[in-house]
C-alpha cells in the first residue's frame, strides 16, 4: 500500500466575475516521538522537477533516509506556480494562488506522501487518480462495515453499531495504533487481542493472523512482551498479570464463533529475549524470533500454567506489576500482591482452556481434571478471602492489606471485580443481588450520567497502589467512568436479565445521547462520534469525556450491542439470535452477510427470551427470517 494522504478542496465560484484565492498548507511536521526532539534533526529541500518539498529526519534511527513529500495537484485552473516556506524547521508551507472562473466549480488538492522511489520526477499524482483513490477507500469501508447492519427504534444505537464503532475499531486500533492522545503505533499484547473480537463475523482472517502474530511475542516462559514495534524489535517485558491470558479468551472466541480448530494445531516460535532480574518488574529491551516452536494450543497451556503458578498466600494470583488496570502499578510490585479481578477472569477462562483440550488432538485430557480442580480452588479462595460483606475486594497488597474494601477510605469498591464476579457465577445469587445494589447506588452515577470505575478516588492512599493516583480525581481510572470495564458491568446486566438497566447504562455511554444538545456538547467536549476511553467524574469537569479514538472500549461497546443487547451468536455454520433488547421495543432489523449470502432477520416481540437458531448456508441467496 502507498502511504500518501490527500487533502482535498473543491472551489465554487457563485459570482459572475472571476475570482482569485491565496490557498496555503502548513504542515506541522514530527518526523518522530515529539516536535520538541526532532525539530531540529528535520532537513528539508525543494525540487523544482516535482514542485515539491521534501523532508527527512535525518538522525532517525530506522527512517534517516527516508522522505516526506509535501505537493499540490492543480489540473483544471489557473496559477501562477508555487509559493513555499522552509524557514521553520518544523512547519513547512506550500501556497498557489489560483483563478476561478466565473459560476464554475474546480477541484485541487494537497497531498503528503512517503515516495516509493528515488526517482522524483517519475512521481506524478492527478486529480482523476485522487478521485480513484477517493472512491477505492469508500467501496473499501462500505465493504469492512456492512457484514452486519441493524435497524432498531434508536437511531443513535444504529448509528453506531452500523460504521461508528467498529471504524473506529480499525481505523484506529488495527490500522493506524494511534489516537490523538496516544501516537505510539506500538501492539499491546492484550489491547489488539481485544480489538479483533470485534472483526470475528466481517474478517475471520484478520482475526487469525492477530492471534497467531501475538502468540510469536510470547516467551517459552509463558510471558510476553506487553507491548512491541515490530520495525525496530523493539518491546517491554513484564510482570503484568493478565496479558498472556487474553491469548486464550480471544482464541477461544475466535474458534467458537468461526469454527477453525485447525489454529489450534498452528505452530508459532516462541519469542526471546533478556530474562527480568529478580525483584526487577519491567523493562524495555530488544528481541529476536527464536528457533523454537510449539502448536497454539501449547502457547496457551503456558499461558494458563503461569498464571496457575504464581499464587499468593490468599491463594490468589499474584499482581506484578499491575493487571487489567495499568495504573494500579504498585499493589504487587514487591511480588506478593494479588489480583481479586485476575482471579476471577481465570475462573473464566479455566472451563474454556478445558475444553479447548477436549477438541485438541492428541491432548493430554488429565490437563482437564487438573483446571478444574485449580478453578474450585479459585472460587474457593475468592469466597473466603474476597468477599467483603456486601461486594468483592479488588486486590490485596504486597503488605497483606485489601483494596476495595467497605473498610477502606479510599477505592471502597472496584467495579470490573463485581462485574466479572457475575459473568463468572461465582457470585451466587444472594451475592449477585448485593452487588447490584451497592455498585448501582456507588458507582452509577445518574447526575454524570457515567459509571465510575471505582470510589472514593485515591488520593492520600497509605498503601501507594501506583500510577493511577496521580491522576486528579475523577479523572481517567482514578474514579472516573473508564468506558472499558463500564461495558463489563453492562454484560453483567444482560446475563442477568436485567435488560433494560443495560440497555439504559448503555445508551448513556453512547456519544450521540451525550452531544444532543449545545449544553452537553460544552460539557462533554469531545467528538459525538466516537467512543471515549473515559469520562472524568471531577467535580470541576463532570461528564467531560477524556481520550476518544485509541480506546478498547470501541471493540467491547460493539461487541456488547451486537452480541449481548441483539443477541447474535454465531457458532461455525449455525446462528442463534437470543434478543435481550428493552421492553420498550416492539421490533428490530438485523441484516448479516454470510459468505456472498444475506440473511435479513426480523423481531416482533411476542415473549421475553425469544431464541431462533438457523443453519447458514452460503447460496447466494437472501434468507428472510422471522423472530
Amino acid at each position: 500500500e502507498r502511504l500518501e494522504k490527500y487533502y482535498q478542496i473543491k472551489l465554487e465560484n457563485k459570482t459572475d466575475t472571476e475570482q482569485e484565492l491565496q490557498l496555503d498548507m502548513v504542515y506541522k511536521l514530527v518526523l518522530g516521538n515529539t516536535e520538541e526532539k526532532t525539530a531540529r534533526f528535520l532537513y528539508s529541500e525543494w525540487d523544482d522537477d516535482s514542485n515539491s518539498i521534501y523532508v527527512r529526519n535525518v538522525y532517525h534511527d530506522l527512517y534517516r533516509d527516508t522522505w516526506v513529500r509535501l505537493t499540490a495537484v492543480c489540473e483544471d485552473m489557473e496559477f501562477d506556480g508555487f509559493d513555499y516556506s522552509l524557514k521553520y524547521p518544523n512547519r513547512k508551507r506550500l501556497g498557489l494562488t489560483v483563478k476561478v472562473p466565473a459560476r464554475s466549480e474546480h477541484a485541487m488538492a494537497f497531498v503528503i506522501s512517503v515516495p516509493e522511489t528515488d526517482d522524483r520526477a517519475s512521481q506524478h499524482f492527478t486529480q482523476a487518480m485522487i478521485e480513484a483513490e477517493f472512491d477505492k477507500v469508500t467501496r473499501f469501508w462500505d465493504e469492512k462495515l456492512s457484514t452486519i447492519q441493524v435497524e432498531t427504534p434508536d437511531k443513535s444505537f444504529n448509528y453506531m453499531l452500523n460504521r461508528w464503532y467498529l471504524y473506529q475499531v480499525y481505523a484506529s486500533r488495527l490500522f493506524a495504533r494511534a489516537g490523538f492522545y496516544q501516537v505510539g503505533g506500538a501492539t499491546g499484547f492484550r489491547d489488539q487481542l481485544q480489538d479483533v473480537m470485534s472483526c470475528l463475523y466481517g474478517d475471520p482472517a484478520y482475526a487469525r493472523h492477530q492471534i497467531l502474530d501475538h502468540a510469536a511475542h510470547q516467551f517459552s516462559e509463558g510471558d510476553v512482551l506487553h507491548w512491541w514495534h515490530e520495525s525496530m524489535k523493539l518491546g517491554a517485558r513484564t510482570t503484568f498479570s493478565d496479558d498472556y491470558l487474553w491469548l486464550v479468551y480471544v482464541t477461544y472466541q475466535y474458534i467458537s464463533v468461526t469454527g477453525d480448530l485447525s489454529i489450534l494445531t498452528e505452530e508459532v516460535p516462541f519469542c526471546q529475549a533478556e530474562m527480568l532480574s529478580p525483584g526487577e518488574a519491567e523493562k524495555c529491551l530488544h528481541y529476536t524470533s527464536s528457533n523454537h516452536q510449539a502448536s497454539l494450543f501449547e502457547h496457551l497451556r503456558r499461558s494458563i500454567n503461569r498464571s496457575m503458578s504464581r499464587i499468593g498466600s490468599h491463594g490468589l494470583p499474584l499482581m506484578g506489576c499491575g493487571d487489567w488496570n495499568d495504573g494500579m502499578s504498585r499493589v504487587g510490585i514487591g511480588g506478593k500482591g494479588e489480583s481479586v479481578w485476575v482471579a476471577f477472569f481465570l475462573c473464566d477462562l479455566l472451563p474454556k482452556m478445558e475444553e479447548l483440550t477436549q477438541k485438541m488432538p492428541d491432548a493430554d485430557l488429565s490437563y482437564c481434571e487438573e483446571l478444574s480442580q485449580f478453578r474450585a480452588s479459585l472460587v474457593k479462595a475468592l469466597q473466603d478471602k474476597a468477599w467483603d460483606g456486601f461486594w468483592f475486594l479488588r486486590a490485596f497488597f504486597d503488605n497483606g492489606n485489601p483494596m476495595g474494601s467497605r473498610n477502606s477510605t479510599e477505592c471502597q469498591i472496584d467495579l470490573i471485580s463485581q462485574a466479572w464476579s457475575i459473568l463468572t457465577d461465582v457470585a451466587t445469587p444472594e451475592q449477585k443481588s448485593s452487588i447490584f445494589r451497592e455498585t448501582d447506588g456507588r458507582l452509577v452515577n445518574r447526575e454524570d450520567e457515567i459509571i465510575q470505575l471505582l470510589t472514593p478516588a485515591f488520593k492520600h492512599s497509605a498503601d501507594n497502589p501506583g500510577y493511577i493516583m496521580q491522576y486528579p480525581e475523577g479523572v481517567r481510572e482514578n474514579g472516573g467512568q473508564y468506558t472499558h470495564g463500564a461495558m463489563w458491568y453492562i454484560m453483567a446486566q444482560v446475563k442477568e436479565g436485567r435488560k433494560d438497566m443495560a440497555y439504559f447504562l448503555y445508551s448513556l455511554i453512547n456519544p450521540i445521547h451525550r452531544t444532543q444538545t449545545l449544553a452537553d456538547v460544552l460539557k462533554y467536549k469531545v467528538e459525538p462520534y466516537c467512543i471515549a476511553a473515559d469520562i472524568y467524574s471531577n467535580p470541576q469537569h463532570p461528564g467531560r469525556g477524556g481520550w476518544t479514538w485509541y480506546t478498547g472500549s470501541a471493540s467491547w461497546a460493539y461487541k456488547t450491542g451486537i452480541e449481548n443487547i441483539l443477541g447474535f451468536h454465531k457458532e461455525g455454520d449455525k446462528l442463534t439470535i437470543t434478543p435481550h433488547v428493552p421492553t420498550e421495543w416492539n421490533e428490530f432489523t438485523l441484516r448479516y452477510r454470510y459468505g456472498n449470502s444475506i440473511y435479513v432477520m426480523r423481531y416482533q416481540r411476542q415473549h421475553d427470551n425469544t431464541s431462533t437458531t438457523i443453519q447458514l448456508v452460503d447460496d447466494g441467496q437472501t434468507h428472510e427470517v422471522q423472530l
